[in-house]
């Protein structure tokens, strides 16, 4: 691995500054080990830096510059990784959160810092790359193509992402930079700031390291969205009172329109020290630690709109069965309720992420043919949101009407527009809940022992052996409450204790309504526990816990020898694992259903909790080739085949099942399967490379991948008996069974509910999903890229990835299974540097993809395709070196302002579309 610079890896760890990062895997263990010193500044040294490291590797890979990582205006590594051909991201808050590689999304990918794996406030494996600043790193590589003494469990790659170590450094060294970062949405200006300080002492033997960034955003985010599109429904009313009229049969509905501004305020503070020393040349021990704190306070305000298919008064269906022009009426509905529009206030968005971790390496060169690296480590990830995710819904009884006939959807409410909004005195109290729907704890201890053996052979070179032990921890919970106390409209809202006020949706969307009422939601559950009914949250019944410990042992073998004037290199070795499972979770099963004041709305009744426990195991044999030709002195051609797998999520695993909350005709649930089996791949690349001058280079691959075990998540009935079923008397009220309101969720021409012995003889049937192996899934692609440098300073970087699967979903309302985030990408980035100007602008582009299959609990567990449009991101950067130890520089994030956006089955069937504004810094750094 290049050695980074004294200069180069401290501006670059802390400052943005330009260096370049490579780690040979054919030659090293993904762990540190020290060679020559090379000094990188610039664009154009980066970009060798880079060239040269992929060159020289056997494996197939594709690395990053420090220089990119940091001269890029990325807020996080993911929105560094993204510049990688093959690599695309999934945005939070407009930031990078997870990675895609090769169309397999985040659980698919191996996430490794300094060779170690960290845990992840994910509930399943997914590393949520919006936890670590990018000015925390010195590189980062990606490992398409398998390599035995790689960590196994990415199927898509292995992502290693490296900090800075003192020994990089040469005695004092001390770097920072400050920037302010302006928000075009919010118009908020917020500060960030880093630094680095390194010294080594005791001549070079000892050396201490301390890198801090600290980052605030006051972020607002745009977005419209429904929770599912339902097919097959009937759209009818009540035309005269009594006889229902139809009006459509078998239309897709949405659930409900939203219209939301998310106002956040986000805090990102990393912080690592380092401590090494070596007692002798033939010995280094490093001791590090880290510790990332990431919060984000949400505050959400949204005009929501709730819709039912027995109180339409009209409608236009296109071709494709969709309902793109509908009204809700008041008194046309046949059991469901009065329309009504909602004034939501949420913080569900809240999160408290502390990412810690600790390790102790040594690196040993016992004896010139033969070095020893023995590590240990242990992380920690928790997200302590519990009782943080406040719901709260006061609403107006109202007629109002969904229309996406001229594109973009809206929902034209009566009373409301043109900043007018109906008499504040018709505000209904309505829905609330308090909790959280996920926090989870991981925890992630490893042992490694990894050992090099130079063989004195011309043919025969190296041998790579080792054995790892990993333990991991997961617990996952939910505490949650709600109350439906004045559920239904039927409460007059107090203004004043509940601070009722107009809200004006600044740099909405044009053409929507952009003004509607708000309150304190704080204020509401103090107003309802001084009328009796608080909400308090409790650990919900359904909770998990999953222990996962994988013994590993590895050996890798590499020869090289020469076809004529060709030299051909290749290693080849297995890995050999062995993983066993522990699963024990809460579970109470549902006992009643009953119904509340909404009559859209019943409420679970649970009966008392059981423990659940099991166990499972399995073991894998992982072999790898790969193989690099030297056709020329600067063409090369590679092939690797191996074999790989990704492992089920901690959440597919649990044993536990959750009962959604019951809608009206629409009772779900969804659970785990603790006896899944990992998925497992063969794969091969191919791939060429034209190096055709020092700056300059081609390159195209073709992959494959073959996945088997296939985790699929499959919808089917099951049939709960309810053992504890309420009397008559408490199940209806009077005036409920008077106006024959049904109390069976699953029968809505049933009046009233029998006695006592047949609610407690009854059942009720859920659709529940729950994963199951089974299925095979064939990817395949090619990926293309080209670096270009001009003498007069101008520079392209470019590159595309196209892949292929044979399971897609399309027009088969049959077909259930699909490769979520599969889809092409493009990359193009062009670049000056002169003297102590640079200048760089890029385009990331990630064409449609399928984002999941709609499973959520408000959409009712649908299956319907959720899929993302194509996005694509335009930023830009320049700086200009004042002098040798200082810069100044600017940036730009998304300067064109575009908007995500995500559809259905069909394109007239919008899931949601977000705008989160564009983004710009001003900053200095400093090196001394």
């Amino acid at each position: 691995m290049a050695k980074r610079s004294l200069l180069g890896v401290a501006i670059a760890s802390a400052l943005h500054a330009p260096v370049a990062f490579s780690q040979d895997a054919d030659t090293q263990n993904v762990n540190d080990a020290p060679v020559e010193v090379i000094e990188v500044r610039g664009i154009v040294s980066s970009l060798k830096r880079a060239m040269s490291d992929k060159k020289e590797n056997l494996a197939v890979s594709d690395g990053i510059a420090a220089e990119d990582l940091g001269k890029f205006p990325d807020l996080n590594v993911a929105e560094s990784l993204q510049r990688i051909t093959g690599v695309s991201i999934d945005r939070n808050g407009g930031e990078g959160q997870k990675v895609t590689v090769r169309g397999f999304g985040p659980q698919f990918n191996t996430v490794l810092v300094n060779g170690r794996q960290l845990a992840t406030d994910d509930a399943g494996r997914a590393f949520n790359f919006d936890v670590l600043a990018a000015d925390q790193i010195t590189g980062a590589n990606i490992y398409k193509s398998g390599v035995a003494n790689l960590q196994s469990g990415g199927i898509g790659s292995t992502i290693n992402v490296s900090t800075a170590r003192p020994f990089d450094y040469d005695g004092f060294q001390a770097v920072g930079s400050v920037k302010g970062v302006y928000e075009t949405l919010s118009e908020e200006t917020s500060p960030q700031a880093s630094f680095l300080v390194s010294n080594t002492f005791a001549d070079d033997k000892f050396g201490l390291l301390l890198a801090v960034s600290h980052q605030e955003r006051q972020v607002q985010i745009n977005r419209i969205q429904t929770a599912g599109w339902r097919p097959g429904l009937t759209l009818s009313n009540r035309g005269d009172g009594e006889t229902a009229e139809i009006i459509a049969t078998d239309v897709y509905l949405p659930r409900n329109w939203d219209q939301v501004v998310d106002q956040q305020d986000r805090t990102r503070t990393n912080a690592s020290l380092v401590a090494q020393f070596a007692p002798s040349d033939d010995v280094t021990i490093t001791l590090d630690g880290f510790i990332s704190k990431f919060e984000v306070d949400s505050q959400v305000t949204d005009l929501a709109s709730w819709f039912e298919p027995d109180r339409v008064g009209s409608a236009t269906i296109s071709e494709f069965g969709t309902a793109v022009q509908f009204t809700q009426e008041i008194d046309l509905h046949q059991g469901s309720g009065n329309p009504a529009s909602d004034f939501v206030s949420s913080t569900r968005g809240v999160r408290d992420v502390t990412n810690k971790g600790f390790g102790l390496n040594v690196d040993w060169q016992v004896t010139d043919a033969l070095s020893a690296t023995f590590d240990v480590s242990t992380s920690e990830a928790e997200n302590d949101v519990a009782g943080e995710g406040r719901f709260n819904v006061v609403g107006i009884i109202n007629n109002y009407e969904f229309d996406s006939t001229g594109g973009t959807p809206t929902v034209i409410h009566d009373g409301f527009g043109n900043g007018q909004l109906p008499d504040i005195s018709l505000n209904r109290l309505h829905y609330n809940d308090l909790g959280n729907v996920v926090a989870s704890e991981d925890e992630v201890t490893e042992y490694k022992a990894d050992f090099t053996y130079l063989a004195d052979s011309d043919v025969f070179r190296k041998v790579d052996f080792g054995i790892l032990r990993s333990e991991r921890e997961k617990f996952v919970f939910q505490e949650f409450a709600s109350q439906c106390a004045f559920c239904g409209y039927g409460t007059a809202a107090p203004i004043d204790e509940l601070n009722i006020r107009p809200f004006t949706a600044n740099n909405f969307f044009s053409g929507l309504i952009d003004t509607w009422y708000t309150y304190d939601g704080d204020a509401y559950l103090d107003y309802l526990a001084s009328q009796g009914a608080p909400v308090v949250p409790t650990l919900q019944p359904n909770y998990y816990n999953i222990e996962e410990d994988v013994t590993a042992l590895y050996a890798n073998f590499e020869f090289g020898y020469d076809i004529g004037d060709m030299p051909l290199t290749m290693n080849f070795g297995a890995r050999y694992e062995e993983t066993s499972v522990s699963v024990s979770a809460v579970q109470a099963l549902i006992a009643d259903v009953v119904p509340t004041t909404d009559l859209t709305l019943f409420s679970n009744v649970f009966a008392p909790a059981e423990n659940i426990t099991g166990s499972s195991s399995y073991a894998n044999l992982l072999p790898s080739l790969n193989v690099k030709l030297e056709v020329q002195e600067d063409m090369i051609v590679r092939f690797s085949r191996y074999d790989s797998l990704t492992r089920p999520t901690m959440s597919q695993m649990s044993p536990a099942t959750t009962f959604n909350e019951p809608r009206r005709q629409n009772l779900q649930a969804s659970g785990g399967n603790p006896d899944l089996k990992p998925f497992s791949a063969e794969n091969w690349d191919l791939s060429f490379e034209w190096y055709y001058s020092d700056d300059s280079v081609f390159s195209f691959a073709v992959f494959s991948k073959e996945v088997e075990d296939f985790i699929v998540t499959l919808s089917g009935d099951e049939t709960y008996t309810m053992t504890n079923r309420l009397p008559n008397d408490y199940r209806c009220a009077a005036e409920d069974c008077a106006v024959g309101v049904s109390l069976d969720p699953q029968d809505p021409d049933r009046d009233v509910v029998a006695d006592t012995e047949e609610l407690n003889g009854a059942s009720e049937v859920y659709t529940v999903t729950r994963p199951q192996n089974g299925e095979t899934a064939t990817v395949n692609g090619y990926e293309v890229a080209i670096t270009h440098v001009w003498d007069n300073g101008f520079g392209v970087t470019a590159n595309a990835t196209v892949v292929n699967s044979d399971a897609e979903v399309s027009g088969d309302t049959t077909q259930t299974f699909a490769l979520a985030g599969l889809g092409d990408s493009q990359n193009l980035i062009v670049f000056y540097e002169r003297d102590a100007f640079q200048a760089r602008v890029a385009f990331n582009n990630r064409e449609s993809f399928l984002f999941a299959l709609d499973n959520t609990e408000v959409g009712g567990a649908t299956g319907e395709p959720i899929t993302t449009e194509t996005y694509g991101q335009w930023d830009v950067s320049a700086s200009y070196d004042i002098n040798e130890h200082l810069t100044v520089f600017v940036e730009g994030i998304n300067v064109t302002e575009e908007e995500l956006t995500q559809v259905g089955r069909f394109p007239d069937q919008i899931y949601s579309i977000e705008d989160n504004g564009a983004r710009y810094s001003v900053g200095i750094r400093g090196s001394f």
